[in-house]
This record gives C-alpha cells, structure tokens and sequence, in this order.
C-alpha cells in the first residue's frame, strides 16, 4: 500500500514539473493593421504588449525587426507569470508607395512557440507617385553626348499639382522651364538631359519645390557611368 502511495505521488509531481513552464501571449493578435496612412505620418509607431500567461518565469531573449527600417525596443525581457512587457516599434515607410508589411520576431524561452512572428501593416497613399522610379539613371554615358531618362510623375490627389523653382546640377537640362502643373489624375514625363564632360561615375541630384503636403520640396538624383568617348566625330 505505501509502494501504491508513493508511486501516485511520484507520478503527480512529475505531471507537476511537466507542465509547468512559461508561455508567452502576445495582447491583441499578431498584427498590427494602420491602415490607410500619408507620408507625413512617418514614422508610423505602436507598442506591443506581451504577458507570460505560464507558470514559470518568461525569458524574452531577443527581439529582431525584419529589416532596418523598423527599431522595436523592449522595456524588459523577465516576466514573471502574470507580468507584461512593452515593446515600442516605430516603422519607417520610406518610399513606399502602396501595401506596405513587416516583421518582427520575437524570441522567448516559450518551448511551445520560441519564435513568435509579429506583423506591422499599413496602406502608404502619396499624392505623386513616380514611374519606375523616383530618381534619373543613364545605363549608357559618354564623354561629351548627350544622354536623357525619364520619370513619370502621376497626380493621384484630387487637386493640381505645380512643380517650380528647378535647381539644376551643371550639364542636365529639363522639359520644363518655369513651372509644371499635374492636374488631377493626369501625369508628366519629365525628362533630363545629361551631357557629361569627363569620364566616371556621375552623381548629381534636381530639385524643385511641390505644392503638396507629401513633397514640399523634392530632391530627384541623377545617376551613371561615364565611359570614355572613342567615336572617331568626337571632339572634345
């Protein structure tokens, strides 16, 4: 009978010990969902609550955002059980334009679930939008030609958009003069012209003034190589 007796209470503290262990439950869900946000609002910013629903002490042993331009801070990293810890995270948009998601992971000593995936999400709406890109390349330079690219810059407000006051590096000129106004739902092809002088990796930036919230000024940067020129017309 005592053999029976001990048995069964050997049995419970090891079911005992078997269940007990912390576990990590993240408040709310899993995402975080802005929504529909403007470039002004960067940087976008949440706080993530995290309480140890076991019955051991939690262990949040690292918190690592999926790319570096999301930072998430952690109040603290031992939770008892019952306790809550705080990670504020602020997301950088960038030059994002549309459906934007990132991640954070964030890894505990929760034997179920070691590495819990956080995502943060938000809609970015900009009232210009650029096409394929919001700066100048020129895939083929030489010394003395002239070279041109182009950007398409789409009006997706509901009010006209006026570009002016260009600022222009030596050597690039534009298709615009004075000013250029983007009426609603319509777009421009700007076009630079580059004729560089000397041979190497060109670098050079225009800059204009906007009339919209998103751009009140707007830096467009130039790009290239500059090979040497070997066509026997060229003079220098």
């Amino acid at each position: 009978m005592k053999t029976l007796v001990s048995i069964i209470a050997l049995v419970l503290c090891m079911t005992g010990l078997a269940i007990a262990q912390p576990q990590m439950e993240i408040i709310g869900g899993d995402t975080h969902n802005w929504g529909k946000v403007k470039p002004a609002q960067n940087p976008l910013k949440t706080t993530i609550l995290v309480r140890n629903i076991g019955n051991e002490e939690l262990h949040i042993t690292q918190v690592r955002p999926g790319c570096g331009c999301t930072t998430a801070p952690l109040d603290k990293d031992k939770l008892k059980p019952g306790d809550t810890a705080r990670i504020k995270v602020e997301l950088n948009i960038g030059s994002t334009n549309g459906n934007l998601t990132k991640s954070i992971t964030i890894t505990s000593n929760d034997s179920k679930d070691r590495d819990r995936i956080y995502y943060l999400k938000a809609e970015v709406i900009r009232d210009v939008q650029f096409t394929p890109s919001q700066f100048f390349t020129f895939p083929e330079l030489r010394v003395g030609e002239t070279a041109e690219s182009k950007i398409t810059i789409r009006n997706t407000s509901k009010q006209p958009i006026i570009l002016s006051d260009f600022e222009l590096p030596e050597g690039v000129t534009l298709n615009a003069k004075q000013s250029i106004t983007i009426k609603e739902g319509t777009s421009f092809d700007l076009v630079a012209k580059l004729r560089p002088l000397k041979k190497g990796y060109y670098n050079g930036e225009v800059k204009m003034k906007t009339s919209t919230e998103d751009y009140p000024t707007l830096s467009l940067p130039l790009y290239g190589n500059v090979q040497e020129n070997t066509s026997p017309v060229y003079q220098k």
